[in-house]
C-alpha cells in the first residue's frame, strides 16, 4: 500500500495544494480516492467531499469521516455548491482519470457539462481499440468529466491536482474555464520514493492506516479472477491484495 497507493493519494493532495482548513473534494472514491481523503484530512484539510456512484466505496469514505456524493442519484457540482454556500470547494483531488463513466440517468445525466456527442468523441481518440460495448475491460465513456466537474466545482482561485490517469495525447480540458476563473492546475505521475520514508514513518506511528482499505485478500492461482471482479467494481472490491498463505 505504501509503495503506490497510499503514496499517489498523498502526491494528490500536495499537488491539489492543501492547506490548513481547506474544503476538499476528492473525485473517485475507489483505494487511490480514498488515501487521498485521508491524505487530506492529514495535510490539514478541515471538511472532505467525496464523488462516486458505489455505495461501497462511498461508505468507505463516510467511515473517514468525508461527505459522500453520489453522482448516480445527485448532480455533483450542484450539490458541492449547495454544500459551500454556492462558493465552492478550496481545493480538488481529480482520482478517476479517462476511464471515468457518465452518469446515464438523474440530474447528473440532465446536466452533463458537454453532451454526449463531446464524450464519444474523446473515447475514441482516447481508446482507439478499447471495448467500448460492455462486460469486461471497459473504457469510460466519458473521459474528461472528471475535470469537467473539478473545474465547476471548486471556487474562484481555487487548485486542482489530477492524479488520475490519461494517456499523453489526450488533449479535452476546458483552460477557457480555468484561466478566467483563476484556477491552479497542477498534474502529474507520483515520485514514490520522495514520499515512502514520510509515509512509513505515519503509518508506523499509527497516524496512517492504509490496511483498513484492502478489502480483499487472493491466493496467487486466483489472482486473473480477482483482477476481472476488481475491473467490473463490484461490491466490496475496493483493493486485493494477492497473498502466500502456504508453502515454505
Amino acid at each position: 500500500m505504501v509503495s503506490d497507493v497510499l503514496p499517489t493519494g498523498w502526491f494528490g493532495a500536495k499537488l491539489a495544494q492543501v492547506s490548513q482548513g481547506d474544503t476538499v473534494l476528492v473525485l473517485g472514491a475507489g483505494v487511490v480516492g480514498q488515501c487521498a481523503v485521508a491524505s487530506a484530512k492529514r495535510q490539514g484539510a478541515s471538511r472532505v467531499l467525496v464523488v462516486d456512484d458505489h455505495a461501497d466505496r462511498l461508505a468507505v469514505a463516510r467511515a473517514q469521516n468525508a461527505e459522500p456524493i453520489d453522482f448516480g442519484v445527485e448532480d455533483p457540482v450542484s450539490a458541492v455548491r449547495e454544500l459551500t454556500g454556492g462558493i465552492g470547494v478550496d481545493r480538488v483531488i481529480e482520482a478517476v482519470g479517462v476511464d471515468a463513466q457518465r452518469p446515464h440517468s438523474g440530474p447528473a445525466a440532465a446536466e452533463l457539462p458537454v453532451d454526449t456527442g463531446t464524450f464519444e468523441a474523446e473515447r475514441g481518440a482516447a481508446a482507439t481499440e478499447g471495448n467500448t460495448g460492455d462486460g469486461q475491460w471497459l473504457v469510460g465513456d466519458a473521459p474528461s468529466l472528471a475535470l469537467r466537474w473539478a473545474v465547476n466545482a471548486v471556487a474562484k482561485a481555487g487548485s486542482i491536482g489530477i492524479v488520475g490517469v490519461y494517456p499523453p495525447d489526450f488533449d479535452a480540458f476546458p483552460v477557457g474555464a480555468v484561466t478566467n476563473r483563476n484556477l491552479t492546475v497542477q498534474g502529474g505521475n507520483c515520485n514514490h520514493r520522495r514520499y515512502v520514508p514520510g509515509l512509513l514513518g505515519r503509518v508506523a506511528r499509527g497516524d496512517l492506516d492504509p490496511t483498513r482499505f484492502i478489502t480483499r485478500l487472493a491466493e496467487p492461482v486466483a489472482a486473473i479472477a480477482a483482477y476481472q471482479q476488481f475491473d467490473l467494481r463490484r461490491e466490496g472490491w475496493l483493493k486485493t491484495v494477492v497473498t502466500m498463505t502456504g508453502g515454505a
